[in-house]
């Protein structure tokens, strides 16, 4: 459907759901919770869906929100974050690979725990993003409703229990913080992230999924290689994309599926803890493996997004090149991946994928 089908009838919803997602926003920004931009709207924009208040996201809003998320984070590529993606590579796949077998494994216990069919539990269950698993899913003609609450529940776990575990603890933190010296200039700034839009375009019409998060990743990792220089993307703007994505998935709660699933919530708040168990444990034994700080691999294993988990690396000041390198490269090949495991796995069992 074009984003833009029936604007003119959905205008006023659009311009309530704006008029509750900023504020409440504000307000989780104001309390310093983690992402506040993205949870706060989401939870609000939710609610009042769960309410019977119909919500709508403005028209790209996710493919706004990709494509500054993508600038931002194509910054880190830099040599030293290259480095560090060549030399612990053989940690990476394996990071990469357990990914899958827990995801698989908890969609499949959270199918049949719950009663909500295994399409859906599956890309609720692959850390891959909420965002970008909730694209998938819809391509696949899942529901949405259960990814976007999984894949919430999961990151929210995530971002307010990781940083307390790792600072009281009492886990070895390394001071390694690392930031990209780039200086804001809109001149540039402005022209990328225009490029970025038709980048994401273009793939998706070529049929990349998630191409407005992955194109500007690419190509501005490449131009950072090469010691082009791009501009810094100011905190307002990643602010905005947070808001984009809280509004968007707090648009899919369905109210139809939650009276119909009344058991989904504390099924998927139980299969959280376990892929955050499990992550924990491939952290563990990675970092035993490969001789790897335990605190970097907690981080660079936890079934968050790329740019929750950057944000946590940076704040605790932990190897934030070595994050990204893990996340960036489980991002690409969950988003790339994801769509062919799945068809495999459903062929595998006599099914059709859709």
């Amino acid at each position: 459907m074009n984003e833009f089908s029936d604007f003119r009838a959905r205008f006023p919803v659009i311009l309530k759901t704006l008029a509750v997602g900023i504020p409440a926003g504000y307000l989780f920004h104001r309390l310093h919770t983690p992402i506040p931009w993205m949870i706060g709207p989401m939870i609000a924009v939710a609610a009042l869906n769960l309410m019977g208040v119909r919500m709508h996201s403005p028209p790209f809003g996710r493919q706004m929100g990709q494509v500054i998320l993508g600038s931002a984070v194509s910054l880190y590529f830099t040599p030293t974050v290259v480095a560090a993606l060549g030399d612990n590579f053989p940690a990476i796949a394996a990071a990469t690979v357990a990914v899958f077998l827990v995801g698989g494994l908890g969609a499949l216990t959270l199918s049949r725990a719950s009663g909500v069919d295994g399409k859906s539990t599956f890309f609720a269950s692959i850390p891959g993003g909420a965002m970008a698993m909730a694209v998938l899913a819809e391509r696949y003609g899942a529901k949405i409703a259960p990814v976007a609450v999984a894949h919430s529940l999961r990151v929210s776990i995530v971002v307010i229990l990781i940083p307390f575990a790792l600072t009281y603890g009492g886990f070895p933190l390394e001071a390694a913080a690392y930031r990209p010296e780039v200086p804001l200039n809109f001149s540039i700034l402005v022209p990328w992230l225009a490029f970025g839009c038709v980048l994401g375009e273009v793939s998706e019409r070529l049929g990349l999924h998630n191409g407005y998060l992955l194109l500007p990743i690419f190509f501005g990792a490449a131009v950072t290689m090469s010691g082009i220089p791009l501009s810094a993307v100011p905190r307002w703007m990643t602010d905005f994309a947070q808001l984009m994505f809280g509004l968007v998935l707090g648009a899919r709660y369905e109210r139809a599926f939650f009276a119909r699933y009344k058991l989904f919530i504390p099924f998927a708040l139980l299969n959280s803890f376990f892929i955050l168990f499990a992550s924990v444990a491939v952290a563990a034994i990675l970092a035993w493996a490969f001789g790897l700080p335990i605190a970097t691999m907690i981080i660079a294993t936890s079934p968050g997004g790329l740019a929750e988990m950057t944000i946590l690396a940076q704040a605790l000041q932990i190897s934030v090149p070595l994050v990204v390198a893990f996340h960036l490269f489980r991002v690409v090949m969950v988003n790339l991946g994801t769509q062919y495991i799945y068809a495999w796995a459903v062929r595998m069992l006599g099914g059709n994928p859709g």
